[in-house]
């Protein structure tokens, strides 16, 4: 038995539908500030406080404890982002992550932009926050279509979030989180996909713009069903755009040819999966190949998982309480999740994985423009988007 599109349990609960997007939602921004960006109504994050929490002195594997010391400290903002960055270069599971996250030139040309959210900026409200990551938001575009970065880290550092259980609160509270960034497509909702639009002007001078992977990783996440997702200090919005990085290396010229540089990709994207299981001894991998002879790994074009990946807030997964130290139930397995889409072959926008390795050209008013549709997924061996 496998997962499939449609509402869960938790959301029939709450009458809340999979896939919504801005049109027909009501938006406010005070009339102080006309040029604050524009959130749903009812906007709060009062919610951080009602967190369930883990009692103190609960441990999340030695590495994450011993980031805490810093990210949970009085610690000034450099120091806490120097000691995020340390702990993603050696302990992200993703080989992306650790990439770009290095200190120094980056590495294969991979480079990022991080926008860091302090409990402090948390507690003065949800106008603040959303503003800050719509600003280091256009920044980051900027820089990604010279070519300079392919991926977004958006970090709330928040003690309320780093010792938050997994529970329907905290899975709220992430896609609350999430409509302060994604606030073209808020109010966020569980269970579905989401795609970010990353401009790219290539060597011919042409601007265009490919898909982005949105996922969510937080503490919490240690030693559950979707582990590979644990990070230190609270939770994260991470964008990677496999395609643009490849496209990027080019204009980088770093590679001549695009054929080449995917076939670096898709070797990178397919060693991170099963890359999972550390900072504990009891934690195992929730992501592993279909295809067990290792020799044909680089090449896998699906794998499966004890989660969607590629959904933002998948419910069922961030309210599960239960330790997950042995294999995944066939129930909860994604067994057909996808890399084929990792390719350099033409692809036309009647394609549904166009935009991930041959972006869509567009105007140059188009750069912060984000047309790509929510999608729900499906577990399908043809479902892609």
């Amino acid at each position: 038995m496998t997962q499939c599109a449609g509402l869960t349990e938790w959301q029939r609960a709450v009458g809340q539908a999979t896939e919504q997007t801005c049109s027909g939602q009501s938006f406010i921004a005070p009339d102080t500030e006309a040029t604050m960006t524009p959130i749903p109504v009812g906007s709060s994050l009062d919610a951080l406080h009602e967190l369930p929490q883990y009692p103190a002195g609960t441990s999340f594997g030695p590495d994450i404890d011993a980031a805490h010391e810093i990210l949970l400290s009085d610690a000034g903002e450099q120091v806490k982002r120097a000691a995020f960055l340390d702990w993603a270069a050696r302990h992200q599971p993703c080989v992306f992550g650790r990439m770009a996250t290095k200190s120094g030139a980056p590495a294969r040309g991979l480079a990022m932009n991080l926008c860091w959210i302090s409990q402090e900026m948390l507690e003065t409200g949800p106008h603040t926050v959303a503003d800050r990551i719509a600003a280091d938001r256009r920044t980051w575009k900027e820089r990604a279509a010279r070519g300079e970065s392919s991926a977004f880290l958006v970090i709330f550092n928040s003690p309320h979030l780093a010792r938050a259980r997994p529970s329907v609160e905290l899975a709220w509270t992430c896609t609350d989180l999430a409509s302060l960034y994604l606030t073209e497509r808020a109010p966020i909702q569980p269970d579905v996909i989401y795609t970010e639009a990353i401009p790219l002007r290539g060597r011919d001078g042409i601007l265009r713009l490919f898909k982005g992977s949105v996922q969510l990783f937080h503490t919490g996440a240690h030693l559950r069903r979707h582990h590979d997702r644990r990070m230190p200090g609270g939770a994260m919005i991470s964008v990677t755009a496999p395609g643009h990085y490849a496209n990027s290396l080019l204009t980088q010229d770093l590679y001549t040819d695009l054929v080449e540089s995917t076939h670096m990709v898709r070797r990178l994207a397919a060693r991170s999966v099963g890359a999972g299981g550390l900072g504990d001894d009891r934690a195992v991998s929730t992501t592993w190949h279909r295809d067990t002879r290792p020799a044909e790994r680089d090449a896998a074009r699906s794998f499966s998982a004890a989660y969607q990946l590629d959904v933002l807030v998948q419910s069922d997964v961030v309210s599960d309480p239960r330790l997950r130290t042995g294999p995944c139930p066939a129930h909860e397995q994604w067994s057909w999740l996808d890399l084929s889409y990792i390719d350099a072959h033409e692809t036309t926008p009647e394609d549904r994985t166009h935009g991930w390795f041959h972006g869509t050209p567009i105007h140059e008013r188009d750069l912060h423009h984000n047309p790509w549709s929510p999608v729900v997924p499906v577990d399908a061996p043809d479902f892609n988007y």
